[in-house]
């Protein structure tokens, strides 16, 4: 056995292979824009007070071969699977998210169709047993009144209007799980998508929702955060070592009895979110955008399919939090050390 994870330095990508060194699971790690020394530090951080651990997981880290590659070229990706025939499993997360999207159309379709569509042919082509990719609450839509009830959580089944949607990005991943089951009606493959709703942690970098990095990670640090939306807007936020950990899981799993699976998580205000920084953070300084009354995504998702399935539940969210400000603090006394 032996995964590829592409977008494999990213945000989650990142936790993704920390997941399966933990597990001494063969990994080729795989990025169009390769941050190793970031990869490396989360798990290395993770595991500081455990010289064992530690040694283990550099054991693992040095077997790992590190690539870098760009999905919307066809022959590059061939090339990966050429170069490794013992990959087995795929995890895909290089996507262009939605602010690198709307600035350039023709790249984002190139990464996003395109780069779906080769990892798709890579599947049959190369007879792997498993692929999972992120798809997106996105999907969705712009509005939870698109649904009836504020208190119903939308499940895997559900859908909107085109006129409900706001992300081009979120329809760019309706169509990649549409093709997905074209694939898998017609070549027998096995696909499965998830659905990750805002994923929250240390050391999101890029990307129109950085704010779900520097809610937690600012306080942490001792500098305000401004969050983008009013007090009242309420969302589903989930962990992202967790979500690391369902990726990982759902790839493992022998066989499957769904396609598309929602992520889950805890549906909060940002009011209530920020309450929860404090608790933990008292003298946390923050401020919301009351001019914006909510954002443009669903506020809550049925994950019972998910967690029935790989036999996971997401940790609270005071206990992500907590996690989040100890990365974010560990993580700088390193750099100041």
């Amino acid at each position: 056995m032996k995964f590829l994870v592409t977008g494999g330095t990213g945000f989650i990508g990142a936790r993704v292979v920390v997941n399966l060194w933990e597990r001494k699971i063969p990994v080729v790690v795989a990025d169009l824009s390769l941050n190793i020394e970031w990869t490396k530090q989360i798990a290395l951080l993770k595991y500081q007070d455990d010289t064992v651990k530690l040694a283990e997981l550099q054991e693992q880290i040095d077997q790992t071969s590190f690539i870098n590659l760009d999905v919307s070229n066809r022959e590059q990706v061939n090339n990966v699977f050429l170069t490794f025939p013992d990959i087995t499993h795929v995890i895909h997360l290089a996507y262009l998210m939605s602010a690198e999207v709307e600035a350039d159309h023709h790249r984002g379709a190139s990464v996003n169709m395109l780069g779906m569509i080769n990892i798709f042919d890579m599947v049959v082509d190369h007879r792997l047993s498993r692929l999972v990719f992120a798809s997106s609450e996105t999907i969705y839509g712009a509005n939870h009144s698109a649904y009836g009830d504020e208190n119903y959580a939308v499940k895997e089944e559900d859908f909107c209007s085109l006129e409900d949607h706001f992300y081009t990005y979120g329809v760019m991943k309706m169509l990649n799980e549409f093709t997905a089951q074209k694939y898998i009606k017609t070549k027998g493959v096995s696909i499965a998508a998830m659905r990750p709703p805002i994923v929250y942690g240390d050391g999101r970098m890029r990307g129109s929702v950085l704010w779900a990095c520097e809610f937690a990670t600012n306080p942490a640090l001792g500098k305000k955060v401004r969050l983008p939306f009013s007090k009242d807007s309420r969302d589903c936020w989930i962990y992202v070592d967790d979500v690391a950990e369902q990726f990982v899981r759902l790839a493992l799993k022998p066989t499957l009895n769904h396609f598309a699976y929602n992520n889950g998580g805890h549906s909060v205000t940002a009011e209530e979110l920020m309450q929860t920084v404090e608790g933990i953070v008292p003298d946390a300084q923050y401020e919301f955008d009351e001019s914006v009354p909510r954002t443009a995504l669903i506020d809550r998702c049925d994950s019972a399919r998910l967690e029935q399935e790989i036999g996971f539940t997401p940790r609270s969210l005071r206990d992500g939090v907590r996690a989040q400000i100890e990365e974010a603090r560990n993580r700088q006394l390193q750099v100041n050390y």
